[in-house]
């Protein structure tokens, strides 16, 4: 367990800000509602998040190298608090966006310090089982954090001082870890045409995970508020979130035996069907079932993007994946911004059930391109199992994004 040992603080430290993060994902589109926002409207604060946390994700490497791991943390940490609570005095549309993207660049370098760190720290050997441990303890954060909202108001201010003493909070393990921080960090330019052309599937994958995922996690409280009561918002977030924990593990290990475009199609293919049956039928299905396919459309849709990242290094060089993972999380932020604006969009025109009937679409549409790829090209073999680990859309701010070289101590 050294490995494992030696990377704890980090863990605990970015655990903790996702259980803010899993909190505010409720609170936010609800809190929006209440302050007369519409559903396009309220898909476009969750776009300027994702261009926030994209524009965070492009400056990381530069200021890793200028001010080194646990000052960006630190320093981060601080603003993500700092803007949480400010969203308590934003009126209207600019303030909600303002507030929104300054937190998504705070994110993204919190990730972007906090998972270099972790992946310089740790041997290729464990780094499989210690990135496997550490997603488990963020997908948990998230399910759990939306239970931190339950009894308050849509615009109770309790909420967001929760949320903003949570993420001050996670910036106490990094300051007291006795883990030395990595070298500082080499960019390299991103190169999107190289990395589609290396492995087309990988990038139109990790587009898709943006969106579809980002538009329905940033809406799906106001789908279950407007079907079951604003009290079900917390329980129907968090069922998506823990669904995403049943499928992590052993979706990845079969990645490994089959054609990974293979499995990405079975999960998003999952995914659609469950979105499907939530589009027709909506509130006829009673809450427990609704939440239940919610959980399997989380298993699916938020389990395929480490696959997809692990499908690229199946490809690439190895000289090329610290350009190749951060142009991914670059491609995904993209999907991010379209997702939102586009679903707000739908759900204005024709209600909350479209939600899903946009998921199912877009799920149907990847899970078929993914099967078709297949069929051009061979998998190929060149990574080992470890490589696998799985991985969400926000945790690819990892090493390969912070460093120009391979690390020789990974």
């Amino acid at each position: 367990m050294s490995g494992l040992g030696n990377v704890a603080a980090l863990i605990a430290a970015l655990a903790t800000s996702q259980l803010a993060q899993g909190l505010l994902s409720v609170f936010f589109p609800l809190a929006m509602s209440a302050d007369g926002l519409s559903a396009a409207a309220v898909g476009l604060v969750g776009a300027a998040y994702s261009a926030g946390f994209m524009a965070g994700a492009w400056v990381g490497p530069t200021l890793l190298a200028r001010s080194g791991h646990i000052r960006v943390f630190a320093a981060c940490g601080a603003i993500a608090a700092a803007a949480t609570l400010s969203v308590h005095f934003a009126g209207g549309l600019p303030g909600w966006m303002i507030a929104r993207a300054a937190m998504g660049a705070a994110v993204a370098l919190l990730f972007a310090a906090g998972e270099s760190w972790m992946n310089a720290s740790i041997s290729r050997a464990e780094r499989g089982r210690v990135i496997g441990v550490y997603m488990v303890s963020t997908k948990a954060a998230l399910g759990l954090g939306p239970f931190l909202t339950y009894g308050y108001t849509a615009d109770a201010p309790e909420p967001l001082m929760v949320a903003a003493a949570i993420i001050a909070l996670s910036i106490v393990p990094i300051c007291f870890t006795t883990t030395k921080q990595p070298e500082p960090p080499k960019a390299q330019p991103l190169a999107l045409r190289e990395q589609f052309a290396t492995a087309p599937a990988a990038v139109t994958a990790c587009f898709g995970a943006g969106v579809l995922n980002a538009a329905v996690l940033t809406l799906a409280p106001l789908y279950a508020k407007d079907h079951f009561g604003e009290a079900s918002a917390t329980m129907f977030q968090a069922a998506g979130q823990l669904g995403s924990l049943l499928l992590q593990y052993p979706a990845g290990r079969l990645s490994d035996r089959i054609d990974r475009r293979l499995v990405i199609g079975g999960l998003t293919g999952l995914a659609a069907a469950a979105a499907v049956a939530l589009a027709v039928m909506g509130a006829d299905l009673g809450f427990p079932l609704a939440a239940l396919l919610f959980a399997i459309w989380g298993a699916g849709s938020l389990s395929f993007y480490g696959i997809a990242v692990a499908h690229m290094a199946d490809r690439a060089e190895p000289a090329q994946m610290a350009r190749a993972t951060s142009g991914l999380l670059f491609v995904w932020a993209v999907g991010s911004v379209v997702g939102p604006l586009t679903a707000g969009a739908v759900t204005s025109l024709f209600g909350q059930n479209a939600l899903f009937a946009y998921a199912a679409v877009m799920g149907g549409a990847l899970s078929l391109y993914m099967i078709a790829r297949s069929g051009v090209r061979a998998p190929s073999r060149k990574v080992t199992p470890e490589a696998v680990a799985p991985k969400q859309a926000t945790s690819v701010v990892a090493a390969e994004m912070a460093y120009g070289e391979d690390d020789p101590k990974t």
